[in-house]
């Protein structure tokens, strides 16, 4: 029980201090990239400015929903089944990967339905639009991990790492590895999370004014994407692998940050999304036929391989 215990303060000390250091990086970037000073209101370096924020929701009404709440521990509960490390994790089973996806695609509907409730009723439109882009984003990254998951035969993400001692399975699924990190930061551009983006989730929440709710609204739309780039790092990065003489969790840290900031640079780079049908329409286009491709490619090579042994 205690050794339970000792393993959640520790995935929640990780994702605390990683959630401060990821809002500091969209504030801190995104106040240089539009030449502005930013965080006026804290000092040393703006390293205040994440709690100064959180302060802000906790000054005003906490009034709370069911949805929330849901949205709240659910939030949590998806990194019980991430491995951070080869013993740090909550859910030891064959198949945590099986439980991983579930937990977000629970977590993403939370976050549909709270985003298309307001005081006046609930918004069954703009509820369909956003389950359909959501959803519909979601299919490459089922394509992505069903390739990977058929090249190391696995549904383990701790064997998976294990694979990848002395390759990473970027080399063999490069696509795979593309499409995974533009679904990601599609993620990023939709939550809004450095411009006031209302195409998704924050839409009312901006309207009607929240506290302790848009706090965990906020803290949602953040563990989705982390979700997405941790499993980026342990599928296609060898996650908690050493690199050389560098510590494997180290290296991990390392890995997660570098994927963080280059969609920071290309969120600053890009125009903000304001219709939800260019997203569907890149989705539908290219994600998804290209996401079956390499599925097929996959299929083909791992039949050639393992069946025929002609490669």
């Amino acid at each position: 029980m205690l050794i339970i215990l000792k393993k959640v303060i520790y995935i929640f000390l990780i994702f605390g201090i990683n959630l401060a250091v990821c809002s500091y990086m969209i504030n801190k970037i995104s106040a240089r990239s539009e030449l502005r000073r930013g965080f006026t209101a804290s000092r040393a370096g703006g390293l205040g400015y994440p709690f100064l924020e959180i302060s802000k929701y906790l000054a005003k009404s906490y009034r709370l929903n069911i949805w929330e709440i849901f949205l709240f521990f659910f939030s949590f509960f998806i990194w019980t089944a991430i491995p951070f490390s080869q013993t740090l994790i909550l859910i030891k089973l064959d198949s945590d990967l099986v439980i991983a996806v579930l937990f977000y695609i629970v977590l993403v509907f939370f976050s549909l339905v709270n985003a298309s409730r307001s005081s006046y009723g609930f918004i069954w439109n703009n509820f369909l639009k956003k389950v359909l882009m959501m959803y519909s984003i979601f299919i490459p990254i089922l394509f992505s991990i069903s390739s990977l998951v058929l090249i190391n035969r696995t549904l383990n993400l701790r064997e998976i790492v294990g694979f990848q001692y002395q390759y990473w399975n970027i080399i063999y699924q490069p696509l795979g590895f593309i499409l995974m990190f533009t679904s990601a930061f599609a993620q990023f551009k939709l939550t809004g999370l450095v411009r006031k983006n209302t195409v998704l989730f924050s839409e009312n929440s901006e309207k009607e004014g929240a506290g302790f709710g848009r706090l965990i609204t906020r803290f949602s739309n953040y563990s989705t994407l982390f979700f997405l780039l941790v499993i980026i790092v342990i599928l296609y990065l060898a996650g908690w692998q050493k690199l050389y003489f560098v510590n494997g969790n180290i290296m991990f840290v390392l890995k997660f940050y570098i994927l963080f900031f280059i969609i920071l640079l290309l969120d600053k780079a890009t125009p903000r999304l304001d219709d939800y049908k260019y997203l569907i329409s890149i989705n539908w286009k290219f994600l998804v036929p290209i996401s079956v491709v390499n599925f097929i490619l996959t299929i083909v090579f791992f039949i050639l391989r393992n069946i025929y042994n002609l490669i």
